[in-house]
């Protein structure tokens, strides 16, 4: 897959189809996000691999899913990932690492798109209640947590009309709005 294709490509996939996903390419995954640039090459980010069916539920009841989507959404049970990627930060880093998180994160989700699969970093997390059945210990922060799976759901990116919020059609779909390149874009200075 070319790499521009699959930036365009990805975006948030919050339904999955219940189908494993090999250790291998969770691996390579995250080798994806280790390879990743970090700030003075410190590389103070590790990562839990979360794919057993029984732990997968209870790191999934620490979600808070689609806040954008009404009335309140979650995945059902048959839409649920089925894997996660959390990514932790020791504590004693010595400057601010969410530029190392978010590259780290952004390497790991193409990766998943060039693989065919879906993901979808979250942070509305109960990350209390993960350090518990993750037995993480207090000298790690828990930053995020990406879900993967295969996709069960298209995700479109449309121009921005009224609003930033995702939203569904009829038919389910996910419609995801982008601001337009020539709103944001500047060419040699500022533009009002």
């Amino acid at each position: 897959m070319d790499v521009y294709d699959a930036i365009r490509q990805r975006r948030s996939i919050r339904r999955f189809k219940q189908k494993p996903i090999s250790d291998d390419i969770l691996k390579r995954l995250v080798d994806a996000g280790r390879i990743a640039p970090s700030a003075a090459n410190l590389q103070p980010i590790e990562y839990i691999l979360v794919n057993g069916a029984e732990i997968c539920s209870k790191v999934f009841e620490t979600i808070g899913w689609a806040g954008y989507i009404k009335p309140q959404w979650t995945p059902s049970l048959d839409e649920r990932p089925t894997a996660y990627i959390v990514i932790l930060i020791h504590k004693d880093t010595s400057f601010d690492p969410r530029r190392d998180v978010g590259l780290s994160a952004e390497n790991i989700m193409l990766a998943a798109e060039a693989e065919g699969l879906g993901s979808c970093m979250l942070m509305n997390i109960k990350k209390e209640k993960i350090r518990i059945i993750l037995e993480i210990p207090d000298n790690v922060q828990i930053d995020s947590l990406i879900a993967v799976g295969y996709k069960a759901e298209k995700s479109v990116m449309v121009d921005i009309k009224n609003s930033v919020q995702y939203y569904r059609d009829e038919n389910q779909v996910l419609y995801v709005p982008k601001r337009q390149l020539e709103d944001i874009i500047h060419i040699n200075k500022y533009k009002v």
